[in-house]
């Protein structure tokens, strides 16, 4: 076991060669070397992140965003949230959500379901050089980081507006207007016709929304992070992507093509945009 926590934070550490400056990569090997009892303890790297928390740059490719971890952090101890530059290691390091699909900047629309801090947001904003990116978060304390997220880079609010309600279906938003918003309410109040990309990450209620899936014959992309340990068999999304028109693969934590049940990151493009 302790062989497989080397071996996962060598892999993380060459990722972030990649994305780090040559400050903040002195930084992440002195702190690897003080936080090692920690890391090999509870195979974690929880405590490196903790010690990460610092102002930094990052690189995605050719685009360089600003990062105020450290202010960030402080506001989330109220929220017991985990340290943020895991969220860096993750999504941008590791590149998780884009890892299989091909996608030329600029897109047009993007939907970011289960926004969070707003990272995946701010990296298709930039990067992908998006016209608007629509965040769904319920949580209140992720409006405060995001925006300290855009104004630290430069973004225009008006080109992220965010729902603090939940996504749901269509039915389900009937229900509860209050709290639930559907896809299809955003695209018609947002005025877009279709989101290129849609990323999901909303914690074991992606079968829900997928048993309404009429949303999908206005979507290109799909990148989404799969909970099957939390809702069981998840054949309704295969079913509901083949639907539609999708290709789709589906990859486990190691990055190796699984069975959807199995899987922790699934991709799925009816344009031609994924990767094999």
């Amino acid at each position: 076991m302790r062989n497989n926590t080397v071996t996962r934070f060598l892999s993380e550490y060459s990722a972030l060669s990649r994305i780090l400056e040559p400050r903040d990569m002195a930084a992440l090997a002195k702190a690897t070397v003080i936080q090692a009892p920690a890391i090999l303890r509870t195979r974690k790297l929880t405590a490196l992140d903790a010690a990460m928390s610092r102002n930094m740059t990052v690189h995605v490719g050719q685009t360089s965003i600003v990062m105020p971890l450290d202010r960030i952090d402080r506001i989330l101890t109220v929220n017991r949230d985990n340290p943020t530059f895991g969220n860096i290691r993750e999504i941008y390091a590791r590149d998780c959500y884009f890892e299989h699909l091909r996608l030329k900047s600029p897109v047009g629309a993007v939907l970011d379901l289960g926004a969070n801090r707003g990272m995946f947001s701010l990296l298709a904003l930039l990067a992908l050089q998006a016209n608007v990116v629509v965040g769904v978060e319920p949580t209140e304390v992720y409006e405060t980081v995001y925006r300290i997220l855009l104004e630290a880079n430069g973004c225009d609010l008006r080109r992220g507006p965010r729902y603090k309600k939940f996504v749901a279906t269509a039915s389900a938003e009937r229900q509860d207007p209050e709290h639930n918003v559907s896809i299809e309410t955003i695209l018609q109040e947002q005025k877009i016709d279709r989101f290129n990309l849609v990323k999901i990450d909303i914690e074991g209620h992606e079968k829900a929304l997928f048993s309404e899936p009429e949303w999908l014959s206005r979507v290109d992309n799909i990148t989404m992070e799969l909970h099957p340990g939390f809702v069981g068999d998840l054949s309704c999304i295969s079913a509901a992507l083949t639907q539609y028109g999708f290709d789709w693969l589906a990859f486990n934590q190691a990055g190796e093509k699984v069975d959807l049940q199995k899987g922790m990151f699934l991709y799925a493009s009816c344009t031609g945009s994924l990767i094999p």
